[in-house]
């Protein structure tokens, strides 16, 4: 018993040294975005826009470089909107992050989080990007900031390696059904990747056109799944919407452009059938009390996507506005006060 209680004195003293020495510096360097947070609300701000690349992801020749988060703003110019972004950022990661929001202090009117589409399917949710998303997180663990650190400094953030993050991924692009309401050839995504892979597209000589093959099996991975419930960013979503919901913030989600052209013209109507229906799926499962939906998934023309040959949500300025503008619309039921015409 003495020595616990001395193992235990010895820790809390290494906490105060820690906590008054170190553990700023560590957040700044290791959880910016904790830090962020903090910041924002100290400036007061009004809402928290809470995105993964779409939001910051300029193009070089773009004449015009505001984000979205700044071009909605421009139609609130009496409100801050405080972005909080990070490339390849999802749900399970924001409701980290909106878990930093000091609620003593001044809490925002509202939090907007993108609703990214391409997020519920296999290749996001077991990339091998999560463990680098998930590293910060072991800062902010429900124990004394010391043990937090230590912790991080053992890799206690890493769940799973990347062969297991790989092979999840291709288990569930290998044995996961697609459902469908009419008759269609392919059932899994590995037959429809399989299917394209094998000489899909050509060109007029006869050859094989393989950048034109590579972009449409890209376009099937991405968006060829069924939302379920039990999808992991469901729960997550889930999560986020019940925590604003119990503090009484009012959460939009903003459902981000895809590119439906060209999943259209290089895959087809089933494609599309599917990335439809997520989407009603989602809308009608959070477009309730005090969570709003905006839907931009179809907003965005084929042209205005920046990245021709991948799939991304990374859009011109003429992209950028088109989302921007349609959240002010869904931002000024609650604001309407303070909004003022842009564009």
């Amino acid at each position: 018993t003495i020595r616990l209680v001395l193992l235990a004195f010895i820790i809390a003293c290494l906490n105060g040294v820690y906590v008054t020495m170190f553990y700023q510096k560590d957040l700044k360097e290791q959880y910016r975005v904790a830090v962020d947070i903090h910041e924002a609300q100290q400036e007061g701000s009004d809402i928290f826009y809470l995105a993964e690349s779409s939001n910051i992801f300029v193009p070089k020749d773009d004449s015009i470089k505001n984000s979205i988060s700044e071009i909605t703003n421009f139609f609130f110019p009496k409100l801050k909107i405080a972005a909080i972004d990070e490339p390849a950022t999802h749900a399970g990661i924001f409701k980290e992050w909106i878990r930093c929001i000091d609620l003593a202090n001044k809490k925002p009117k509202a939090i907007v989080i993108t609703l990214n589409l391409r997020s519920f399917g296999a290749a996001w949710i077991h990339s091998k990007l999560e463990n680098q998303l998930r590293q910060p997180l072991a800062l902010i663990k429900p124990f004394p900031p010391i043990i937090d650190r230590f912790l991080l400094s053992l890799g206690g953030f890493n769940s799973k390696t990347e062969k297991q993050l790989e092979d999840e991924m291709l288990a569930e692009w290998e044995k996961t059904e697609l459902i469908f309401p009419f008759q269609y050839r392919y059932h899994t995504v590995r037959q429809w990747d399989n299917a394209i892979a094998a000489g899909g597209f050509t060109k007029p000589n006869g050859e094989w056109d393989t950048e034109k093959i590579q972009l449409a099996c890209h376009y099937v991975k991405a968006y060829a799944f069924n939302i379920k419930d039990n999808n992991p960013r469901t729960k997550d979503f889930d999560d986020i919407a019940q925590w604003c919901y119990k503090h009484d913030i009012p959460l939009y989600l903003n459902l981000l452009a895809e590119n439906v052209q060209y999943a259209d013209s290089l895959v087809g109507k089933e494609l599309v059938f599917l990335m439809r229906q997520n989407r009603d799926y989602l809308v009608k499962r959070y477009n309730k009390s005090n969570c709003k939906v905006i839907d931009n998934l179809e907003s965005v023309k084929g042209r205005d996507f920046t990245d021709q040959g991948w799939t991304t949500e990374h859009y011109s300025y003429r992209g950028r506005m088109i989302i921007a503008r349609n959240l002010a619309e869904g931002l000024k039921r609650q604001f309407n006060n303070a909004y003022k015409k842009a564009y």
